[in-house]
């Protein structure tokens, strides 16, 4: 009996221990898509002050 507790209790140990893991590799990877998609904005020009249409 006292065995099957500690087992279930190691059992559920390790399963937070894994959620915990996945949700800091999760929130890096957030982390870092962000930094990315922030850098591509910053890479776009602005858009021109004036526009005007050639017409040929």
């Amino acid at each position: 009996m006292v065995e099957d507790v500690m087992g279930m209790q190691m059992a559920q140990l390790q399963t937070n221990y894994s959620y915990g893991l996945m949700k800091r590799a999760m929130d890096d990877t957030e982390s870092q898509a962000i930094s990315l998609i922030n850098d591509m904005v910053a890479a776009v020009p602005a858009p021109a002050q004036y526009s005007f249409d050639v017409w040929a």
